[in-house]
């Protein structure tokens, strides 16, 4: 495979064409800390070429570190520990730097941010920011330049421009946020600079034999906003960039906080979203190496992007946290083990709520020497109760670790809730993973028993050593007239069961689930609506904005009616009768979809108190409605546990 060749940038030989995407890994003192260089060593030991840090902020002279810091001499230490252990594992190491995130800095409401121009902060309304002085840019171009040196100096074997999606440089970049009028401002040209000058620094400072990538925003995605950038302009961006020269290769990137989703790409997303983009960028640069990200982690997707020459590296930065060993299973033939990245973006969710960095579907990404894997001394028998997400790793974590498990599963099928959740054409990431899921437990020592009732007596008399219940949830069913119909069924049944509903369908529910279903029944109904008692829809999602901002997209996109702040007041066989406004009304349907929520299904818990020698419950059983994170997390951790 062309993915597993050699390839330079500039003077340096990445020993194949696969990359770490830069992401923070959130650093309590800014410091690049052990879990960080473990989780690089950790990427790299799973056969990834290049990895590129999480973005380091050179200064924090005009604003506060948003996560990594390399700003004097003394930090110097712990990045170097990170590059040697990458080293050892044969990898390269780029540093991620950038001068700052201006008008989307988020940390600090009561100075405003630094930005180009006095623009509005984007996480504090009614704060204009502080436009730079020209002495004030220079002093962060000199700190770029400084950090860039720190790099070299602590063994990087490159550096990486933080210069895209709507942060500091892009703001200088983009007509919506520069309205400089000196040099720093005006035409494309005029715009670049700033971004001239950083390079320029930089290449002054560490020479020719340091390769310098620049990541750059071709496209804001933002076409009802003339004065964000399309790929006209970014295309153009791309050539004044290889005019100008020193740099070694460029990153490309698409999106803004704005649509973030095509920065950050969701479960919504298609594979490859970025290619054709990162095409054209590559018919300007020619031989200079063009690096992409964007779903890249179907291996089949990546080997063509680099055989067509869309890319010459592959950059994944959620797929190896889900997998580090994505390389390596890719080069030995071993697809249908990869961990494949669900698109729920939990990780950066926790991230941005300043908390460790964390993934739904690898309880061990980052926490490698939190939770190191040991296998058992004390072999116990472990019945787990459900073959949803959460149970299925609690049973593979135990047969792992040398005990011997059992999964009672009451139904026929594998997969619990995620039957439903990735039933949807546009959430099949979901169904990837639960089928990889399954695809182990059938590897497993496991020993799976299906149409299995779980009762409270069967289980005492078992005598087990512990029990973990991961028994899931149901829908909730309302108490309104009529609710019982046979016009009447659940989001759950019908995403779950492949019902293909026809006619006009009624969503009661304007949640997750229910937005989901809609989108999903639209699809071969004729006629769909959703009625909703809030004032509007997904107010009840804890998603990341990205996930939100992808969906409600769709959303608009869509064919589908929104009744906001509307009440259900019964059903019927014609339909639904509505209250808003003081007024009821008739909605007259073939179908009416419920999706009001989910209730924990633990009764089970309250008859084994006491009972049995060890009982756990997880996921939705434990909470519900809760997250795939939840669920899987727990059933590691308290099968770990046990020892």
């Amino acid at each position: 495979m062309k993915l597993f060749e050699r390839v330079k940038i500039g003077g340096v030989t990445i020993p194949n064409r696969v990359g770490l995407a830069p992401m923070g890994m959130r650093s309590s003192d800014g410091s690049f800390q052990d879990n960080t260089c473990r989780y690089y060593q950790r990427v790299a030991h799973g056969g990834t070429g290049l990895i590129i840090t999480g973005n380091a902020m050179a200064t924090t002279e005009f604003e506060p570190r948003s996560n990594y810091l390399l700003e004097d001499f003394q930090q110097i230490c712990a990045l170097a520990k990170a590059a040697e252990f990458v080293h050892y594992e044969g990898s390269k190491i780029f540093l991620q730097i950038g001068p700052g995130l201006g008008r989307v800095g988020h940390k600090d409401p009561n100075n405003p941010p630094h930005a180009p121009s006095a623009i509005d902060a984007k996480f504090f309304p009614g704060v204009l920011c502080t436009p730079f002085t020209q002495e004030e840019i220079q002093r962060l171009i000199a700190a770029v330049a400084r950090t860039a040196k720190y790099a070299k100096t602590a063994g990087c074997d490159g550096c990486e421009i933080h210069a895209y999606g709507g942060y500091l440089v892009d703001q200088f970049l983009t007509r919506k946020w520069n309205k400089r009028t000196d040099k720093y401002g005006g035409d494309l040209k005029g715009r670049m600079t700033f971004l001239f000058e950083i390079l320029d620094s930089i290449r002054a400072a560490v020479g020719p034999d340091f390769p310098i990538i620049v990541k750059v925003t071709v496209d804001h995605c933002m076409p009802e906003d003339p004065e964000m950038r399309d790929l006209k302009e970014g295309l153009e961006m791309c050539r004044l960039l290889k005019e100008h020269g020193n740099f070694d290769a460029i990153h490309v990137d698409r999106g803004c906080y704005e649509k973030y989703y095509y920065q950050i790409p969701t479960v919504y997303e298609p594979k490859g979203i970025n290619l054709e983009a990162c095409k054209k960028v590559k018919e300007i640069m020619g031989e200079i190496p063009v690096l992409g990200h964007g779903k890249l982690n179907d291996p089949a997707v990546a080997e063509q992007a680099v055989e067509e020459g869309a890319v010459d590296i592959v950059l994944m930065g959620h797929q190896l946290i889900a997998d580090p060993d994505w390389c390596n299973k890719v080069r030995s033939g071993d697809w249908r083990s990869i961990n494949y990245c669900i698109g729920c973006n939990e990780c950066l969710n926790t991230g941005f709520n300043g908390k460790h960095r964390t993934c739904a579907i690898n309880p061990t990404s980052g926490r490698e020497t939190d939770f190191p894997l040991k296998k058992t001394e004390d072999p116990k028998r472990i019945l787990v109760v459900g073959g949803g997400c959460g149970g299925i790793k609690a049973a593979l974590m135990g047969d792992w670790m040398g005990h011997d498990v059992t999964l009672w599963e009451k139904s026929t099928r594998l997969g619990g809730l995620l039957l439903a959740a990735g039933a949807p054409s546009f959430k099949r990431d979901m169904m990837t993973y639960i089928q990889h899921m399954i695809y182990r437990l059938d590897k497993s020592g496991v020993k799976v028993v299906m149409n299995k009732e779980a009762t409270a007596q069967e289980i005492i008399d078992g005598n087990w050593d512990a029990v973990i219940l991961a028994t899931g949830s149901r829908p909730v069913v309302p108490r309104i007239p009529g609710i019982e119909g046979k016009n009447v069924t659940t989001a759950v049944d019908v995403l779950r069961d492949g019902v293909m509903l026809t006619g006009k369908v009624a969503v009661i529910g304007g949640g997750l689930v229910g937005i989901e279903a809609l989108l999903h029944i639209e699809e071969t109904a004729q006629e769909i609506l959703c009625v909703e008692m809030m004032d509007d829809i997904l107010k009840t999602a804890t998603h990341l904005f990205n996930n939100d901002q992808s969906l409600r997209d769709r959303v608009a996109r869509s064919s589908c009616k929104i009744h906001l702040s509307t009440k259900v007041v019964s059903v019927d066989e014609q339909g639904l009768v509505c209250f808003k406004d003081g007024e009821e009304f008739r909605i007259d349907c073939d179908t009416v979809v419920l999706a009001i929520g989910l209730r924990s299904n633990n009764e089970l818990e309250d008859q084994l108190w006491g009972k049995v020698k060890v009982l756990r419950t997880i996921g939705d059983a434990a909470k519900a409605p809760g997250l795939v994170y939840n669920a899987v997390n727990q059933g590691f951790h308290m099968v770990r546990a046990l020892g």
